[in-house]
């Protein structure tokens, strides 16, 4: 019984620090996307499908820009493709898991999730187990927040004009606060900077707002590659 107290305990120490920080960013997210004309349960159910931070924002910046379906669809399968990779990964914990549970948790996996979960697993021992209904705790309290902080935001933005220059300065200003704490190694730096030169480039040539589409792919393919590389290394 104190056991599971303590699990319980555990679950809710780990997922309030990560919703007490989907709060602000999620109201500016919803706020942004509200601005672009969703109406707040788009924008519940768009959180709902994507829970992509990153891949909404772009969203909103392309919504507002008038950008066609296939373009927002590509530009945000693009950005949350990563989480097809933590997924992947979290196969070697759970093998004797119920496929519909795994399903569960990748679907709701975003990167302050994963980051937790993936440590618990690895980390787990039979005094201190970490459990698919614990990782499932995890991740389903943050994406219901951030779906709920969305809408919100959303809500706000019915009553609230944003000016077009205040939310130009938001998006650029959230951009870079979703980029600078990602700079933490040599290869994301230099995938930053790789990704600006090949947009920049691409960019001259064609002179269409698919470039972002583009370099995103580019820029992706080459990263899995050098991952790629790098496993293999390992194993040899």
């Amino acid at each position: 019984m104190q056991e599971t107290v303590d699990a319980k305990s555990e679950r809710i120490k780990l997922s309030i620090p990560v919703i007490l920080g989907y709060l602000p960013v999620g109201l500016a997210c919803g706020l942004l996307l509200a601005d672009a004309g969703l109406t707040w349960w788009q924008v519940a159910l768009m959180s709902g499908l994507v829970f992509g931070g990153s891949a909404q924002f772009v969203a909103a910046a392309l919504i507002a820009q008038q950008a066609g379906v296939a373009e927002v669809f590509i530009s945000v399968l693009l950005l949350s493709s990563r989480q097809a990779l933590y997924s992947v990964s979290f196969g070697p914990y759970l093998k004797q898991v119920a496929n519909f549970k795994i399903a569960w948790l990748s679907y709701m996996t975003a990167d302050e999730s994963y980051a937790i979960n993936v440590s618990k697993f690895q980390n787990a021992s039979p005094q201190q187990p970490w459990t698919i209904d614990d990782a499932l705790f995890i991740s389903t309290s943050t994406w219901a927040s951030w779906i709920i902080f969305t809408a919100l935001g959303a809500l706000f933005g019915t009553f609230i004009q944003i000016p077009e220059v205040v939310s130009n300065f938001v998006m650029v200003a959230m951009f870079i606060g979703i980029l600078v704490p990602n700079l933490n190694n040599r290869m994301m730096l230099n995938t930053m900077l790789f990704t600006g030169i090949i947009a920049i480039i691409l960019m001259v040539i064609f002179q269409s707002s698919y470039v972002i589409i583009m370099a995103t792919a580019i820029a992706l393919a080459v990263v899995f590659y050098f991952l790629k590389r790098q496993e293999n290394h390992r194993v040899t």
